[in-house]
């Protein structure tokens, strides 16, 4: 029998895109209340249109967190409609509806996104990390220079990478919501793209780093061609905590289990990880059987690590 969510534990998870849905999927499994502070920073597709046509936060990742926690299927399906023809050829529904939303709030889109959780029966709130407009660049290896987080999604060899402004401020109601957390979550996701650019608002930093809860760094799957192809997992959490010096991560989740499908490596529990002092490494088998964290085994594990 599917446990029921730990009545009073205020959970939030930071990231975006595919990633972020499966860690929010199995949070609101495990939890009564469940916050996503959501990268701003995707500059493709519909939200990249969306973002110059209409100066709006990106909506794309809001909408797919929004998508993750609501119990509303179908208003979920609906959601997540994408248009294949016409002027509309792109968008989702979703999109636009954030977006219309946000109109109706006068521009706030922090009150435009408490309207969506409340007509989408979600128990939690999605904000962004930051409502300032902020671009994502990267340097690579050879010292070349990368603009745009989507073009920085397929590059290779990244060594850095920083938002501008630098001096973006962190959404009040996402910092308020670290602050108070019993558990905080990083990833899984892209790393450079979809996790980084919350922790690169300065302020979201801090506040992670002054929160009180365990910070858990959920491992993905496997490595990400392009963006983090050839990388360990003890490399991805070196870039993590080389963009967040001094951040406390408390325990890595990694999967443990049949190899999942797709191109890339196999991320594993590698001594780069496992030899960190102070953090704790959990492993458990989290494929879906396909390319996937399972959102119940990773409830599961994310349980246990606040009782």
């Amino acid at each position: 029998m599917t446990e029921s969510p730990d009545a009073g534990v205020r959970a939030v998870a930071l990231g975006g895109g595919h990633g972020l849905s499966r860690s929010l999927q199995a949070l609101a499994r495990a939890f009564d209340h469940v916050t996503a502070v959501v990268t701003a920073a995707d500059d493709g597709g519909s939200s990249g249109r969306l973002r110059r046509d209409l100066g709006v936060v990106p909506p794309g990742d809001l909408r797919m967190a929004l998508a993750a926690l609501s119990p509303a299927s179908r208003l979920v399906d609906v959601l997540q409609y994408r248009f294949d023809r016409g002027e509309l050829d792109g968008h989702s529904l979703g999109n636009l509806f954030v977006v219309a939303l946000e109109d109706l709030h006068d521009g706030d889109v922090v009150a435009a996104l408490d309207e969506a959780a409340a007509l989408l029966g979600i128990r939690g709130r999605v904000l962004p990390c930051t409502t300032t407009p902020v671009w994502l660049h990267a340097q690579t290896g050879d010292g070349d220079h990368v603009d745009g987080q989507s073009a920085v999604a397929g590059t290779q060899r990244v060594e850095r990478v920083w938002l501008e402004p630098a001096d973006a401020p962190g959404t009040p109601a996402a910092l308020e919501a670290i602050a108070a957390a019993d558990l905080l979550v990083l990833g899984p996701g892209s790393l450079y793209t979809s996790l980084l650019p919350n922790l690169l608002v300065t302020d979201v930093a801090d506040a992670v780093r002054a929160a009180e809860a365990p910070v858990v760094y959920v491992a993905n799957l496997r490595e990400q061609p392009g963006e983090t192809e050839g990388m360990t997992l003890g490399e991805h959490l070196d870039a993590v905590l080389q963009h967040v010096p001094g951040l406390d991560v408390t325990h890595v989740v990694v999967h443990d289990g049949s190899r999942p499908n797709g191109p890339g490596r196999a991320l594993r529990a590698d001594a780069g990880a496992i030899s960190r002092a102070g953090i704790e490494v959990v492993t458990a088998d989290l494929l879906d059987g396909d390319d996937g964290h399972d959102p119940a085994a990773l409830a599961a594990v994310l349980r246990d690590l606040v009782r």
